[in-house]
């Protein structure tokens, strides 16, 4: 298996839904992928989900951690590919993300892509990252843009990043992540939107 896809979920069947769909229309040409839908918590309509688009389910038995934690770490401990991503069930994905993610990981630790990051002040879509130096920086990076040798996202949990738990847990881990490699490449194209 080449590509695990890591989506944490909770109650949010609509968003879950349109973010498996994204998956199964990825031009993957000979890339063996998987998806991993990991609720956080029980969650009959997320299985269905799952079951219905061929991803396998995993259950944890209660909610726990922020930002989607626990459930991250559990997809990571039970991912079979050689390297994975995060897709979180509210984001979209261009046809071609999986492809690109594969380009820029392959045959290096991590692999660092675009996407269009939506402003808070204004309405416009600022790239993440805007300016890639070789390092992770606070705020000018999102789990979305990277794809990581497995071994390497193993050897840090998502949970020990607590507390606080806020939206720059992502630049926390990844941050700690880049500590464990410096073989790290850079694709600047774009695969989707941080909604």
């Amino acid at each position: 298996m080449d590509l695990s896809v890591i989506t944490p979920t909770c109650q949010r069947p609509a968003q879950l839904a349109n973010c498996l769909q994204q998956f199964r229309s990825q031009s993957r040409g000979d890339l063996l992928c998987e998806h991993l839908v990991v609720s956080d918590g029980v969650d009959p309509q997320a299985r269905s989900l799952a079951k219905y688009w061929g991803a396998r389910y995993i259950e944890r038995s209660s909610t726990g951690g922020q930002w989607g934690s626990l459930a991250r770490d559990t997809g990571i401990a039970a991912a079979r590919g050689r390297y994975l991503c995060f897709w979180d069930d509210d984001n979209l994905y261009e046809p071609h993300a999986l492809a690109t993610l594969w380009a820029a990981a392959r045959e290096v630790d991590i692999g660092v892509v675009q996407t269009r990051y939506r402003c808070r002040q204004r309405p416009c879509m600022i790239p993440i990252p805007r300016h890639w130096t070789g390092t992770f920086q606070a705020g000018n990076v999102d789990t979305m843009c990277i794809c990581v040798r497995r071994e390497i996202a193993q050897r840090e949990s998502w949970e020990q990043l607590r507390p606080p738990a806020s939206p720059a847990t992502d630049w926390h881990w990844l941050h700690r992540l880049q500590q464990h490699t410096t073989r790290i490449r850079f694709v600047p194209i774009t695969i989707g939107w941080h909604l």
